[in-house]
Parts: C-alpha cells; structure tokens; sequence
C-alpha cells in the first residue's frame, strides 16, 4: 500500500474508533494509542496519524468527547423482553425501548426505572438504564447499572459488552478484555463483542492476527443476521490483513 494511502486509512481508522469508545479527552486517547501505532508503523507514521486526526477532532468540534454507541446496539438492546407477567408491564417495557430507539432517552429513563421499582428482580430495565447513561457520557452511573444487571443475569453480555468499552476507555486493557472474554464465552456468536474486542486486541493491545480473527467472525455474523456486510469493518479486516503479511 503507498505510504500515503497508507497513512490516510489508519486516520480515518483512529478518527472513526475514537468516536464510539472513548470518554477520555482526545488527547489522553492519542497518547495511549501512540505507542500502538509506533510500534506497528514507525514514528513518523505516528505523528502524522495523530496530528490528522488531532485536526479532525477540532474542525467537529471535538464531537468524539460525546456518547455514542453502534446504531445496532440502539435498536437491539440486551434483552428485550421480560418474562410473563404483567402485561402492563411489558407494554411499558417495550415503550421504553420504542423511545430509546428515536433517541427519547430522558422518556425511557422514566419508564425504566419505574420498571426497576415494580420489578427489581429483572435485569433487563437495568441494562437499557446503563445504555442510556453511556450514550449521556455518565460512565459511571452506567457501569453501577450495567454491574446491577449482571447481578440478576450473569448471561447479559450486552452488559459484559458495554463494562469492556468502559474499562478500555479508563486503560484498564486486561480487564477490558475479560470483559468481552465472558461475553464471548457466554454467547459465541455475540457480534458486538466480537467487533469491540477485535478493535480492543489491534489498536491498544497490538495482538493483529487475533484481532482480524475478531473482525472477521463478526462480519460473518453481521452478514448472516443483516444480509450485509459491514462496509467499514471490510475493509479494516483488508488493511490489517496487509499490516500481518508484512
């Protein structure tokens, strides 16, 4: 690949990764993602990684400070039905989801704790309360809500999902990839997991071929669930797969 292709794709990666997994200052995330992209490229490909993507953070107006998560994970939040019982209840329950997915979050927090108060033995509420904290940036609110899930329902690896991205944004690695390791080992097929482990093991713990092993297993998922691929994880699994040839 030409150095210059090179350096304009591994920009755009950093810019667009930053974007959904970090709540750290974008300048605390580009020194710890550094040494990774030292490591794999050489100084000089660092600095021009950094300082491109320093310039697109400041023309956004620093955008990449804000909440964000996968537009999948807003309309396929962990579990989203409750068991049999009232059916009040799952009316509710299904309002609030309806909510979270036209961005209402203020609306389904409500709801959901109200659900939390009439049926605190369900994890469910509890797991979409810690998406909606995440996207608002209120890391660790979401952390207590996501751990109170995890408590009910030790298999909820929408919740493992999340704690890894939280624990990687604070450069807690290991955990991080524990996390996303009892996801996985819960549910195999977890696409997201996958995904975020995958970008968890290339950009912060330089483990590539494990990492496109990642990538490529959840593109074979989102494939057979969506009929699509993802078009920006094809082709990081292109270019790393370049990076791991050389």
């Amino acid at each position: 690949m030409p150095k210059l292709k090179r350096v304009n794709c591994l920009r755009n990666k950093f810019t667009n990764t930053l974007d959904m997994r970090t709540n750290l200052p974008p300048f605390q995330v580009m020194k710890i993602c550094r040494r990774s992209i030292t490591r794999q490229y050489g100084r000089q490909a660092a600095s021009v990684v950094l300082i491109c993507s320093l310039m697109a953070l400041l023309l956004a107006g620093c955008a990449t400070q804000g909440p964000s998560v996968e537009p999948q994970e807003k309309t396929q939040t962990a579990e989203q039905a409750l068991p049999k019982i009232d059916p009040k209840a799952s009316a509710l329950f299904e309002k609030a989801l309806t909510a979270m997915r036209k961005d209402k979050d203020a609306v389904a927090e409500k709801q959901l704790l109200q659900l939390t108060k009439q049926f605190p033995n369900f994890s469910g509420p509890q797991v979409n309360l810690g998406i909606i904290y995440y996207r608002a940036g209120k890391y660790d609110i979401a952390r207590e809500a996501f751990n109170k899930a995890l408590e009910l329902n030790p298999k909820s690896v929408a919740s493992l999902n999340h704690l890894g991205i939280i624990s990687r944004n604070e450069g807690k690695f290991k955990e991080s990839s524990e996390d996303y390791e009892k996801a996985l080992r819960i549910n195999p097929d977890y696409a997201y997991a996958h995904r975020n482990f995958g970008i968890l093991l290339e950009l912060y713990m330089g483990r590539l071929p494990e990492a496109l092993a990642h990538y490529k297993r959840y593109q074979t998922l989102v494939k057979q669930q969506n009929n699509a691929e993802d078009g920006e994880v094809r082709k990081w699994i292109v270019e790393l797969g370049r990076r791991i040839k050389k």
